[in-house]
């Protein structure tokens, strides 16, 4: 009996640690697509934790971008499962114009 319960739990460890990578695995597709359509450059990714929200388990993923190839943002990500909760990005300045007062 102990040898099934060993197996079970190293069963279901296993299949947690696939989940987690499937999640990062599309984390890392779905931002390289949002980027690409918002003219970021994709800088990093990373797994910041998780949460309940709502009820729910969230994933809190953090990434790193550019969006002139100068300046450094970062940006958030909120998963469930599989699906998109929430992204937000911080609010982005353009340096001023050569015609633009500072």
């Amino acid at each position: 009996m102990a040898e099934l319960l060993g197996l079970l739990a190293l069963f279901l460890l296993g299949a947690g640690v696939w989940q987690l990578r499937r999640q990062s695995e599309f984390a890392g597709r779905w931002l390289q697509h949002y980027c690409k359509r918002q003219q970021f450059q994709l800088l990093s990714i990373y797994r910041y934790r998780f949460c309940w929200r709502k009820g729910r388990l969230l994933a809190h993923f953090r990434f790193e971008f550019s969006h002139d190839g100068v300046q450094h943002n970062e940006g958030e990500l909120w998963l469930a499962g599989l699906r998109v909760v929430e992204v937000s990005v911080p609010v982005l300045r353009e340096p001023p114009g050569p015609f633009e007062e500072l």
